[in-house]
């Protein structure tokens, strides 16, 4: 009795202790508990509603048609037919046209990323479930942020709507699915064979545009051939006939002085014309111009030539005018005649050089029409050769082109009489569909239940708080009695003194308190806050 008394007395005490701990680090449990329902609250606040709309339908499978159409080879089964509708309810296409129906699931999927996802949870979200008596219940439920409640609301039941439109179109109508199926597959082969026709077309009309000289036969390309031949020949002989021209204008004027000394005198040169020293400067210089324009550099013969010559001719002007000035100074022999020698350009020299460059010029014209005649003869050997190919190419091109259209042909002829068969089979009545439930436009959200989640995160904040206030006060411990003061150590403990608190003490000690309270209760008034929120927005 005693040692049972002993261990529930030590139990106290290690309660005790751990309990003293927590609340010494009472603020910082209130701080972790304040930031984790802070946090947790937000997020749940975020979760958006979600509304869902269904409708409900009875499918009559009584009246049936008379035998008569077996002999039309159309069979009605029922149960197969509302499957098929079940199956093709959600198919993309039907999803895209609800889209395209509700501006607020349009602008959700404005982009070929954004449609695909949306395509795959309405997939999801959207169900058919089969109920007892032939009744078919389908039910959608949207939780898209983007949108506000009211718009969730209204997107819920137009989903529905159109579905139900979807459900009743397709259970009556008589055609069978396979029909329906084969139909667009047929549609689509068309289209494919369209678009594939239509490439084929501008295939061949490209390429014969991209060979239209080669395309009309090797015939053309022996003429053009023969034609490019006899104008290089005609190009080569002219030339040939300019270089001989050249070469024996260079001889004759290796052989010609480019100026003439003449006598003058001094009283012929006050005349009023034109210095002759000075026009043959200003020819010398046109014809460095043009050889210039050649191309040719101040090493070649004649650049030198004609250099070294105004170089000559230029000297020849500054002694002429020293010389003008001397006369001119000497006032007493002013009336007497002074003859002296001067230098008069060779028009033959010039002439011959004119020649020798307009023949230059003439040879370098036709050296380039040789090249180009060259360059086009090459061509057309070149493509001479690929005359077969492109002729071989073109019949395949024309193959192609004709198996293309036969198939489309083909796909249209059995369009044509799919479409006879469909139209007998539409004519089947066999199944009565009534509306027993139209789609509602819900009022409240069917989830998140944020009550919960909210309550939860309360529970877990302030078990949170009072785990971290724990582990700090292990981390730091404290002692409180005497008898863990001798646990903790070894040693001969003589007696304890209590402590008496002040009165600032005291009133320090009630006011904290006090705010720890109000701390703890501005928490759940928080927490009713939200509450308060959350059903309000959910009636909204």
């Amino acid at each position: 009795m005693a040692a049972a008394s002993f261990g529930l007395h030590d139990l106290y005490q290690q309660v005790k202790s751990v309990a003293y701990g927590i609340w010494r680090k009472r603020w910082y449990m209130m701080a972790a508990t304040w930031l984790i329902c802070l946090v947790g609250w937000g997020l749940v606040a975020t979760l958006p509603y979600r509304y869902e709309s269904s409708a409900q339908i009875l499918v009559d499978t009584d009246s049936l048609l008379p035998s008569i159409v077996k002999d039309l080879s159309v069979e009605v089964d029922v149960g197969k037919r509302i499957d098929a509708v079940k199956k093709t309810l959600v198919t993309r296409s039907n999803l895209e046209k609800i889209i395209r129906r509700s501006e607020y699931l349009e602008r959700l999927g404005s982009n070929d990323g954004a449609l695909n996802q949306l395509v795959a949870t309405m997939q999801d979200d959207i169900r058919v479930i089969s109920l007892d008596g032939g009744m078919y219940r389908i039910q959608y439920e949207i939780s898209y942020s983007r949108l506000s409640d009211r718009q969730r609301a209204e997107v819920a039941r137009n989903v529905v709507n159109n579905l139900l439109a979807f459900f009743l179109e397709g259970g009556t109508d008589g055609s069978d699915a396979g029909d329906r199926n084969a139909q667009e597959f047929i549609d689509k082969q068309i289209e494919d064979y369209a678009a594939r026709l239509n490439a084929a077309e501008t295939a061949h009309a490209k390429f014969k545009q991209d060979n239209i000289d080669i395309i009309g036969g090797s015939s053309s390309f022996l003429s053009r051939h023969d034609q490019a031949k006899e104008d290089l020949r005609k190009t080569r002989n002219e030339i040939g006939e300019l270089t001989v021209t050249l070469t024996t204008l260079q001889e004759q004027i290796q052989n010609v002085p480019a100026t003439i000394q003449n006598a003058v005198s001094s009283r012929s040169r006050g005349g009023g014309d034109e210095d002759p020293l000075q026009g043959r400067i200003n020819e010398q210089k046109k014809i460095l111009d043009k050889l210039r324009n050649l191309g040719y550099t101040d090493r070649h013969p004649d650049v030198a030539n004609v250099l070294r010559l105004l170089k000559t001719l230029d000297d020849e002007a500054k002694v002429k005018q020293e010389e003008v000035a001397a006369e001119l100074s000497k006032s007493a022999s002013a009336g007497k005649n002074s003859i002296s020698s001067t230098e008069t350009p060779n028009r033959l020299y010039e002439q011959l050089m004119f020649n020798i460059i307009d023949t230059r010029t003439n040879v370098k014209r036709l050296q380039q029409r040789e090249t180009e005649q060259q360059k086009l003869i090459g061509e057309l050997e070149e493509k001479a050769k690929k005359v077969p190919e492109i002729e071989a190419q073109e019949s395949q091109l024309l193959r192609d082109f004709k198996q293309v259209r036969d198939r489309y042909q083909e796909f249209l002829s059995r369009k044509q009489d799919l479409q006879l068969r469909i139209d007998v089979t539409d004519s089947d009545e066999s199944i009565s569909l009534r509306i027993i439930e139209q789609p509602n436009l819900p009022t409240r959200p069917s989830g998140p239940p944020r009550l919960l989640f909210m309550s939860g995160m309360l529970v877990f904040a302030l078990m949170s708080g009072v785990g971290f206030a724990l582990v700090l006060s292990v981390l730091r411990p404290v002692v409180l009695t005497v008898d863990q003061l001798r646990m903790q150590f070894d040693l001969n403990i003589l007696g304890n003194v209590s402590r008496s608190l002040s009165e600032e003490e005291t009133r320090q000690r009630s006011m904290e308190l006090l705010m720890f309270a109000g701390a703890t209760l501005l928490l759940f008034v928080v927490f009713a806050g939200f509450i308060v929120f959350d059903m309000i927005g959910g009636t909204g």
